[in-house]
């Protein structure tokens, strides 16, 4: 897995979503809650605390998890003092989740669950998750036209072309929902969450991409990076006229949430 320390001082300015959409999403993932009454509120990749700030006024404690000590010191600079600051756990969600037995009735993870093995997520969430805990997932969904979509999938093709596959939230999410479901989890409608208007300009993807370590989850080498990019912007110029031309469209943050039946007493 990618380490995110030296993203963390930039990372809200990369990929954030701005406080108005995160307090829509708050308030959606709150309405989630409404049904518990004790147990915990785990946030999985809790990160810079871009959500999970919001996420305080929830009467569940909250407890959020990031493999990355930079992204939870982001988190803790969000409070005016250390007491204010929720429990925040640096650890690798790929390994043992350091929570006791049947002690979360919410599991909500936005973005990020995609980096974990399969397998030892649905081992964890039995472990820790009380009788009808709620697993929520938040990603963010793109027009099919809109140019970080038609980016990602350039960069997929190019990535598919040398054995690679970007780890995709989709289509984990699919995988980990069909898994649970047939253990008895109960699906429920997905729910938007947040819609938003943005104008991203077709260089501002591969610019992105050049200041991080890897390349869409993946890691690789920084002279086969440049090599995908310097392709891709190739590619590109035959799809825009202009890179830098920002272009309009429509991004939504969508929830999707499954009922768990875990630990019950027959």
């Amino acid at each position: 897995m990618l380490q995110f320390d030296d993203q963390a001082g930039i990372y809200d300015k990369r990929t954030g979503l701005g406080a108005s959409v995160v307090k829509q999403i708050a308030r959606s993932v709150a309405d989630y809650c409404r049904s518990y009454d004790d147990g915990l509120l785990l946030e999985v990749g809790a990160g810079t605390g871009e959500i999970g700030y919001f996420l305080q006024d929830i009467p569940l404690p909250y407890l959020g998890m990031d493999v990355s000590q930079g992204m939870l010191h982001q988190f803790r600079q969000r409070y005016e003092t250390p007491q204010d600051v929720p429990q925040l756990v640096h650890t690798d969600a790929n390994q043992h989740w350091p929570l006791e037995d049947q002690s979360v009735s919410v599991v909500f993870s936005s973005r990020a669950m995609h980096q974990l093995q399969h397998d030892h997520v649905v081992n964890e969430l039995k472990r820790v998750c009380r009788p009808d805990a709620i697993l929520i997932l938040g990603n963010v969904k793109r027009d099919p036209q809109a140019v970080k979509t038609v980016m990602r999938k350039e960069m997929h093709k190019l990535l598919n072309q040398h054995g690679l596959q970007e780890k995709s939230g989709q289509s984990h999410r699919k995988q980990l929902f069909s898994t649970l479901h047939a253990q008895g989890a109960m699906r429920q409608s997905p729910i938007t969450a947040a819609r938003w208007t943005v104008n991203n300009a077709p260089i501002e993807s591969i610019n992105s991409w050049k200041n991080v370590d890897g390349i869409a989850g993946l890691e690789v080498n920084e002279a086969f990076k440049h090599q995908l990019l310097d392709r891709l912007q190739q590619k590109c110029e035959s799809l825009y006229n202009d890179l830098s031309q920002p272009v309009e469209s429509e991004e939504k943050y969508e929830l999707n949430a499954i009922t768990l039946n875990f630990n019950q007493q027959h």
